[in-house]
């Protein structure tokens, strides 16, 4: 059995065929466009296998009044409890196989593995999704809203590209590489059948394979470590939030840190330059390079860190104590780190680069790429406070409510004053990726900006929220996982929301090179 869609539709595919996920918030537009495909074409998108030949028509019928249940749906995101609602049906029709395999990557070669092992006589106990190709010369990044737990394994196997992902309906998964896919099929086909009651689908053939141990073994087998980034932010040490948070966050950092091979910290490590609150951060920074190993974070300062209340004066002396870095070149993790300061001028909370600062960390990185060419193989980050693209957010704080009173935007007050001209120095070396934070709010945006010479290029701003929940924001964390062999990676944004466990809210993978 195979089921056949977009790639923009691949978390709703990955939420139906599973109980254990909870459901998603999903872009209305992706929702009906993915039942519609499903109830108009049904036999265009799904494979049925030998002697299941109504399936498609069934599909059809449930997608259909799925259709009907999301209606005239207005707001451009559908909230999780909507896509629950709409989604059940079909749910009850996807989520019972007890093994599933999932297509990740591109070439006609795979194409025609995924429909084999679709056409394989199994008695409806796999089913096989199958994205189909993306549009012609789409070079953007792929961008995933609460993506499922099995979708993130498929996308933080990006080293293993191409190939199939294998689940059961207990969670196990391991990931397969297209050259290794035939001899792990063999395997799960060897399982023996256990004769007991089947739910759905197909509940007339009353045997189901147990998969699980084959899948574990080939896990455990094929895992391998991959270069990761820690990236959090607007720590503001020294404000209640702070201070309520900071056993939350130092729980789920002690696992992570092991993990990965760097931290970085992009600003606002204080909540004003005071040497006490200095020394909040310092002791957090140092148990952090403890878990580390020995690794110490890289630091760029934000306005808070300079600023009395992130607003008012300058003043550099607790940052300068603070560990701040330049140019840093990590060769466990095969990155290279340009780090800004994005308050040394600019009013109020605003952000503005010194050309100075542009050209002497130019002149830095530049030696750096002159010494040693292999370096231009690692990936080039830059670290800033400051976002390097406006956008506005909804009024929550009381200071937020009250410059929308008067008609203001808060933005005005909290922007980068030229960010164009980071834009540019990035496009002009080739830096495609920006980590940053200032505003609270986890953020990814691409967008195309100009080099010099007025050529254009894909420029990725990663945004962390505050790592400590300042001003009552969630607590939230940035992970991206480095792939030096294909020169791509997978970035993730975790959050927790009022002291819960912290789940996985966006993923995006960049696109080939």
């Amino acid at each position: 059995m195979g089921a056949q869609f977009r790639l923009e539709h691949a978390n709703i595919m990955a939420y139906v065929t599973s109980w254990s996920s909870a459901p998603p918030r999903l872009l209305r537009d992706d929702l009906r466009e993915f039942l519609s495909m499903l109830a108009y074409n049904p036999r265009e998108y799904l494979i049925p296998e030998r002697h299941f030949d109504r399936w498609p028509e069934e599909i059809s019928a449930v997608a259909q009044r799925a259709l009907e249940q999301l209606g005239d749906q207005r707001e451009e995101t559908v909230a999780p409890a909507s896509v629950e609602r709409v989604l059940t049906a079909l749910r009850t029709e996807f989520a019972d196989y007890p093994l599933y395999a999932l297509a990740v990557g591109a070439g006609e070669r795979l194409r025609r593995q995924a429909h084999r092992l679709a056409e394989l006589p199994l008695y409806g106990q796999m089913l096989v999704l199958i994205p189909l190709p993306p549009q012609e010369g789409s070079r953007r990044n792929f961008e995933v809203l609460d993506p499922v737990p099995v979708f993130s394994h498929a996308l933080h196997s990006l080293r293993q590209w191409p190939g199939f992902l294998f689940w059961t309906t207990s969670g196990v998964s391991t990931f397969a590489p297209s050259d290794g896919v035939d001899e792990l099929v063999e395997e799960l086909r060897r399982v023996p059948e256990e004769p007991r009651a089947r739910r759905r689908p197909w509940p007339e053939f009353g045997f189901i394979g147990r998969f699980d141990d084959v899948i574990r073994r080939h896990a455990a087998a094929a895992r391998e470590p991959s270069r990761r980034l820690l990236h959090i932010s607007d720590l503001h040490f020294g404000t209640n939030h702070a201070l309520e948070n900071q056993s939350l966050l130092e729980a789920e950092l002690r696992e992570v840190v092991k993990t990965v091979d760097r931290v970085v910290i992009t600003g606002d490590l204080i909540d004003s330059p005071k040497p006490e609150f200095a020394t909040m951060f310092t002791t957090f920074k140092n148990n952090l390079t403890h878990v580390a190993r020995g690794r110490e974070p890289i630091v760029v300062p934000g306005n808070h860190d300079q600023r009395v209340l992130g607003n008012v004066g300058r003043d550099f002396e607790q940052v300068a104590g603070m560990g701040s870095r330049r140019v840093v070149v990590d060769d466990d993790s095969e990155m290279i780190f340009v780090g800004f300061n994005s308050s040394e001028r600019g009013s109020f909370a605003r952000g503005k680069i010194p050309v100075s600062q542009f050209r002497s960390l130019g002149g830095e990185y530049r030696t750096q790429l002159a010494a040693r060419p292999e370096l231009k193989r690692y990936l080039p980050l830059v670290l800033v406070h400051h976002h390097p693209f406006s956008f506005d957010v909804a009024p929550e704080t009381w200071v937020q409510k009250a410059l929308r009173m008067f008609g203001l935007r808060e933005e005005s007050f909290l922007e980068m004053v030229n960010a164009s001209d980071l834009h540019t120095w990035c496009a002009d070396w080739d830096i495609r990726t920006i980590l940053h934070g200032h505003k609270h709010k986890a953020r990814y945006v691409e967008r195309s900006v100009r080099r010099s010479d007025q050529t254009e290029v894909n420029l990725t701003a990663i945004g962390c929220g505050s790592s400590l929940g300042a001003e009552g924001s969630p607590v939230s964390y940035n992970v991206l996982d480095w792939e030096p062999s294909i020169q791509r990676w997978v970035a993730s944004i975790y959050e927790s929301v009022n002291g819960g466990a912290f789940r996985e809210r966006l993923a995006t993978v960049s696109p080939d090179p």
